[in-house]
């Protein structure tokens, strides 16, 4: 605000300087929409590496083509992505805890795995009260439980187990089972079954646990067990072969200065620890408990492992006998025959997206429509034309490109020779108009070794690995240079479905289609960027990916650097300031070698001024930009124009 000058002297005052920086946005953020093997459905999940979609979704899955698509984009240079996970009648599995024996009695607990799908049936329930009496209670005297949530897939890297103690069925105690598990569980929801009067606590059903004697714990035997020459313990957990645990004697409490439930609760601390060490993401190891019981001065163990008869035999490193073979009451199995702690009833198994286009495109929006941006789109597999039509449609109002997988021997219309695809590019398939510059088509198939099949040799959808290429290709020399050529290498790749010759290379790279190729001391690389709109015979100003893709990052960028204009008064000033801010942002750009010419003239122009804005503009409301720039476009034939010269005579 203007300085009002009350006294004699020197006032500062801060003027604005009417500079707006633009900043260019990201050109290579990914959405890849498809089946996994589990995650949440319709909804997208921001990812930023495949240990992220491994964590979310699962990992690699036999049935899910995104799930290796995402995984070859972040090994070919992919840094960020969007993932939606489709699903058809998809359910999530469940588990009624009951108060009874033998799975018998009343529902108390309702256990719902997060995300619908079969894999939920990996998840398995154990409740226990860590003791032999059932007689553990919380300060105000109510009754309270164990509950042990483990996620035990058929690749045991990715199981993980979540332990909620103390947990109450009372809705006013703040162990409150529903608050604390839907609070922080990544796997499970629950549910307390209301009534009258607080449900009785679920019938345990898992490892009760055992103890070791109490004669084997005196202070002086604490020391001899933990000291250098009796820290060594053999532990055989479930009938496995004994292992060698041996226990951590840094900072060994003295007996003599001790009680002996604090030695014991440091004892059972350091077992725990130990043997979970041995291998912290698979049972029975990882479920391995160790507490000590203060009354009776004993140590009680179990393996936590569910749906088993579970054992925990221990001796020292010599076979002294610590304690004997200790057998753990497992629980009991209901009559139907089924584990009553595992969930079941989850369906959402891998279909067919060609056959089913309304998953991506529902009447009530689609998943994307909630982020914010991204600018490749990837639909693993997917040939059908009315599908892809569909999804091109979409990206061009998302501002937004769409990588297409050429047809397969398998899809409709099928793919596989290059007389295949000339047919494909030459009907009435895809777009060839302004909509078709929003999307590639790349082929043949790459073949990849595959990790789930001994890594044996398998043909996989490109549009996984061309999006990490795209993203590598921008970062290294940004978006305006054609993802292709020789630098254009596709890593993993090891061979192709069809192998080209030159001259089959040049038929389909006339009508449009990007080739990939394997050459001698290059290997697999890109070659080809051209628009499905890049067919010779169309002419179009979009024919190559970089300059439609450089439009759409100028496009985005301007969009959301010019907000700021709206409502700002529209004259002169105003438009003095646009002319600065976009004029600035051009300049860096060009100074980057985003544009043709040699000077900022040849490259670019912006205009706004009383020509471009008419007083009838003004009357209206509108303020007009122009904004022109001159692409580069990739030299995709090397003429060499060689001359014989004659031998001169010297005279």
């Amino acid at each position: 605000m203007p300085i009002q000058p009350t006294y004699p002297g020197v006032y500062v005052q801060e003027l604005p300087s009417g500079v707006h920086p633009i900043t260019g946005v990201s050109t290579s953020v990914a959405a890849f929409m498809g089946n996994a093997k589990r995650g949440p459905i319709n909804a997208a999940t921001h990812i930023f590496s495949f240990a992220d979609y491994a964590q979310k979704f699962g990992g690699l899955d036999a049935n899910s083509q995104m799930s290796y698509a995402v995984s070859q984009f972040f090994l070919n240079g992919g840094s960020e992505a969007w993932i939606v996970r489709l699903a058809l009648n998809a359910a999530a599995a469940t588990l009624e805890l009951k108060d009874g024996p033998n799975n018998t009695g009343n529902t108390v607990l309702t256990v719902t795995a997060l995300d619908e799908g079969a894999e939920g049936g990996n998840i398995q329930v154990t409740v226990d009260d860590s003791t032999t009496d059932k007689t553990i209670v919380d300060s105000d005297g109510k009754k309270v439980f164990n509950l042990t949530i483990s996620y035990l897939p058929d690749n045991q890297a990715d199981s993980r187990i979540e332990v909620f103690k103390g947990l109450s069925m009372d809705t006013n105690s703040s162990r409150f089972a529903e608050s604390v598990i839907n609070d922080t569980s990544l796997l499970v929801k629950v549910s307390v079954a209301r009534s009258n009067s607080i449900p009785k606590t679920p019938w345990p059903n898992g490892a009760r646990g055992g103890s070791l004697s109490s004669g084997a714990f005196t202070q002086d035997k604490f020391k001899n067990l933990l000291d250098s020459t009796h820290n060594s313990l053999m532990i055989a957990l479930d009938g496995k072969d004994a292992s060698l645990v041996t226990l951590d004697t840094s900072n060994l409490p003295d007996p003599d200065k001790k009680d002996l439930p604090t030695l014991l609760n440091d004892l059972a601390a350091r077992i725990q620890k130990a043997v979970r060490a041995l291998n912290p993401t698979t049972q029975p190891w990882a479920g391995f408990t160790c507490q000590a019981k203060s009354g009776d001065n004993t140590l009680v163990l179990t393996s936590g492992t569910i749906g088993t008869s579970s054992s925990v035999a221990v001796s020292d490193a010599a076979n002294h006998n610590v304690a004997d073979k200790l057998l753990l009451d497992s629980g009991t199995t209901p009559k139907s025959g089924r584990d009553p702690s595992k969930l079941a009833g989850g369906t959402g198994d891998a279909f067919d997206l060609n056959n089913n286009p309304e998953l991506l495109f529902p009447l009530n929006g689609n998943a994307l429509d909630k982020v914010d941006l991204f600018n490749l789109m990837c639909l693993p597999g997917v040939t059908d034309a009315g599908t892809l039509n569909l999804a091109i449609a979409y990206c061009k109002s998302r501002r937004a490109f769409l990588i297409i997988d050429a047809p397969h021997p398998d899809s409709t219309p099928p793919g596989y020779t290059p007389d295949q695809m000339v047919s494909y590019m030459s009907g009435p398939y895809l777009p060839k108009g302004d909509f078709g510059t929003y999307a590639a088509i790349y082929y043949p198939w790459p073949q990849i070794p595959d990790p789930l099949n001994n890594n044996t040799m398998t043909s996989f959808p490109p549009s996984g690995l061309i999006a990490g290429l795209y993203a590598a290709t921008d970062s290294s020399r940004g978006v305006w240079k054609a993802p292709a050529g020789t630098s254009a290498t596709l890593l993993s790749v090891q061979g192709m479905d069809y192998t080209l010759t030159n001259a089959e290379n040049g038929e389909l790279n006339q009508l449009g289609v990007n080739c990939l190729r394997i050459f001698p001391i290059y290997g697999a690389v890109c070659w080809g960027s051209r628009t499905v709109s890049g067919a010779d015979a169309i002419g179009s100003d979009y024919k190559y990916v970089p300059v439609r893709r450089t439009a759409l990052f100028l496009e985005e960028s301007l969009y959301r650097g010019l907000q700021w204009v709206v409502f700002e008064p529209n004259d002169e000033p105003l438009w003095a300031q646009i002319r600065l801010n976009v004029t600035s942002f051009m300049q860096d750009l060009f100074r980057k070698g985003a544009f043709q010419g040699q000077t900022p003239k040849d490259a670019y122009l912006v205009k706004c001024d009383s020509e471009t804005t008419t007083q009838t503009d003004i009357n209206n409301g509108i303020v007009n930009i122009i904004v022109g720039f001159a692409p580069l476009k990739p030299a995709e034939f090397v003429i060499l124009q060689i001359e014989q010269l004659a031998g001169q005579i010297q005279t």
